[in-house]
């Protein structure tokens, strides 16, 4: 292993490799965690890293998560031990291939199946009022509706990644959206919630038409993560045009135990 934390000995390599298969955008979705740990939020990541398994863990997250690039399980779970302390729960997002790589790896204690939805459609057809922005101002009334309609992993600074828009019902948040991540070429929306009471006025699809709106403007491609459960909202965003590219799934793994570690070679 090369070394732990987020160095230019380290990073600048992987950051170059991972510039290169970045310009794949299926690629880069499908990987768009660990992407995001080594691009736009670099310099809030430690890394672990070799040629054959690279790691990251992002300390602005509300909560204990890890990301990777490789195929060796064996390795993943070596390396998570110098990122995270042993016996800790840790969350990943992971795709089809990397989910057997995690469950190898790792004592899962909760895997939630996920989509992936790509907006394909055209984003002069969406209709974005009565959304307007939201400005630093706002954070406290975000931070309440977050805090009311239980959303535990809202970040702490909602404005750093990109646009956010909500729905005003006089003086309350009635409902909210902000850009989660950005990658290369893309950016994903994320906190789409309306607070209970103003549920049925249409306020989420006009929260989320401002926000593809103002990303596609930018030349960016706009997804989202959906819990495949959550059918109500997946017929919403396939009818604003979103589609479906991949299942991801959301586990929640031990890090740590005796079946998990390997020593160094």
């Amino acid at each position: 292993m090369e070394g732990n934390g987020s160095t230019d000995r380290v990073a600048s390599p992987l950051t170059a490799r991972v510039e290169v298969l970045s310009r794949d955008l299926q690629w880069t979705l499908a990987h768009f965690p660990f992407v995001a740990d080594v691009t736009e939020l670099a310099g809030e990541c430690d890394i672990a890293h070799s040629p054959a398994m690279s790691v990251a863990s992002c300390r602005s997250l509300p909560f204990q998560a890890l990301a990777f690039l490789g195929e060796s399980a064996d390795l993943l779970a070596n390396y998570a031990t110098f990122l995270v302390d042993r016996g800790s729960a840790v969350y990943f997002l992971v795709n089809e291939e990397q989910r057997a790589v995690v469950q190898q790896a790792f004592p899962v204690l909760e895997e939630i199946p996920e989509w992936q939805l790509l907006f394909q459609g055209d984003p002069t057809r969406l209709e974005p009022e009565p959304a307007v922005p939201l400005r630093f101002k706002d954070l406290p009334a975000m931070q309440a509706l977050a805090e009311a309609e239980g959303l535990l992993a809202f970040e702490k600074e909602p404005f750093a990644r990109g646009p956010a828009f909500g729905v005003w019902e006089g003086s309350t948040l009635a409902a909210m959206g902000t850009t989660h991540l950005r990658v290369p070429g893309a950016a994903e929306i994320g906190n789409i919630i309306t607070r209970t009471g103003y549920r049925g006025r249409g306020y989420a699809t006009a929260v989320t038409s401002a926000l593809v709106r103002e990303l596609t403007a930018e030349g960016l491609h706009v997804f989202l993560m959906v819990y495949q459960s959550n059918l109500e909202a997946i017929r919403l965003y396939r009818h604003l045009g979103f589609e479906p590219v991949r299942p991801m799934y959301l586990m929640r793994c031990l890090i740590g135990s005796e079946r998990d570690s390997i020593s160094e070679e």
